[in-house]
């Protein structure tokens, strides 16, 4: 791993040399955004290497997309980048059965036939079913639509690859998704937007996704989560709370799932084993910070009980809509069978500071204390 600090400070050949393989065999990408440094936040960076592509040629756009290997056929293995090789074992395109692998041949070819250039995938969060799916329902696209879907796919490759190589302060990268999702929260229909960022994000911090598609639930909410391995007994619901005094739970907002997502990021790069799975709930089709959210900044105490107790019949109010969306969003995720736990929302003080206030350093106490809370195993050398 590189440090965001090191990149900035290296010479611009190194630069371009370190994230060279962040595009598939495509230096240029890296080359050309060395001179756009000092990068505050990974995303920074990110933006930068996307938008470099984007004023590309359209020569050299096409000549990206067609450096991609194919998915799922097996070709020599000079041919793969270890990042594409990588990422085609994590999605099962390694071990996928002789009919799908044979069902991947025939659709690649017609697709590289009707397109003429590969197709491409971020398959993190996929398998081979999902995978060919996806092929499948591509091939109905016009030529622009699928020109421009292989780009968007290699923009998540790279979110992707740059999060399991670049190590980043917290407090700005959750500043930098925020800032993010505010520019959205100014948008008519932008709910899909918003969900696709933040179905990337969680993929890139190492969770799994409930829906699996990524796409929001009828209650309209998005489940990333991490079960903490085999010896996790509890798991920490970041992004809801009980209100215990109307004996509810509310939706937390922004601030409080892009916190827990950075944690989980943090942890999977320091390799980090915990002694509690953690659960990141959000609702995409609103994006707002709740005042309640400025707990998690260090400003309240903070308790955690299980959800059992908050489940059970009376102790919610079953009446209460949101409530009940979000329990259903839980069973539906296989998550409420677990001794899964809920932050207590304290009462606002008066005077209290709001979470408008948030600041870096203030979201790097946040995610801290998370991962604090999340605990760390005690395993035997």
């Amino acid at each position: 791993m590189i440090t965001l600090a090191q990149l900035n400070a290296l010479a611009p050949v190194e630069f371009a040399t370190a994230l060279q393989d962040i595009f598939e065999h495509t230096a240029w990408v890296a080359e050309r955004s060395a001179a756009r440094r000092p990068f505050a936040s990974r995303l920074q960076l990110l933006d930068a290497m996307r938008s470099v592509v984007d004023q590309a040629s359209a020569a050299n756009q096409l000549a990206l997309i067609r450096a991609h290997p194919k998915l799922g056929v097996r070709i020599g293995a000079s041919a793969l980048t270890p990042a594409s090789a990588r990422e085609q074992r994590r999605a099962g395109l390694a071990a996928c059965t002789a009919a799908e692998a044979a069902q991947l041949q025939q659709l690649n070819a017609s697709y590289l036939e009707r397109f003429g250039f590969p197709f491409i995938l971020a398959v993190r969060g996929h398998d081979p079913a999902s995978i060919i799916a996806n092929l499948q329902q591509r091939l109905g696209n016009d030529g622009e639509l699928e020109r421009r879907t292989a780009l968007d796919q290699i923009g998540a490759i790279a979110a992707y690859r740059l999060a399991d190589r670049v190590g980043s302060a917290p407090g700005a990268e959750v500043m930098a998704m925020l800032e993010r999702l505010a520019g959205y929260s100014r948008s008519a229909n932008a709910s899909g937007a918003v969900a696709t960022l933040v179905r990337e994000w969680m993929l890139a911090a190492g969770l799994a996704l409930w829906p699996a598609t990524g796409a929001a639930n009828a209650g309209g909410y998005l489940i990333g989560y991490a079960t903490g391995g085999e010896s996790a007994l509890q798991t920490l619901l970041a992004g809801a709370c009980r209100n215990a005094r109307r004996n509810t739970v509310r939706y937390l907002g922004s601030a409080a799932f892009v916190i827990a997502i950075e944690a989980a990021q943090q942890l999977r790069l320091a390799g980090t084993h915990t002694t509690r799975g953690l659960a990141v709930l959000a609702r995409p089709d609103d994006v707002h910070v709740d005042g309640s959210a400025s707990a998690l900044a260090g400003d309240a105490q903070q308790q955690w009980i299980e959800l059992g107790s908050v489940a059970s019949a009376g102790a919610i109010d079953v009446a209460d809509a949101e409530t009940m969306d979000i329990l259903a969003a839980l069973h539906g995720a296989q998550l409420a069978d677990s001794a899964l736990m809920l932050v207590r929302e304290p009462d606002p003080a008066p005077g209290r500071r709001g979470p408008a206030e948030l600041t870096a350093a203030a979201a790097e106490r946040a995610v801290r204390a998370l991962e604090a809370v999340l605990g760390r195993a005690q395993t035997a050398a």
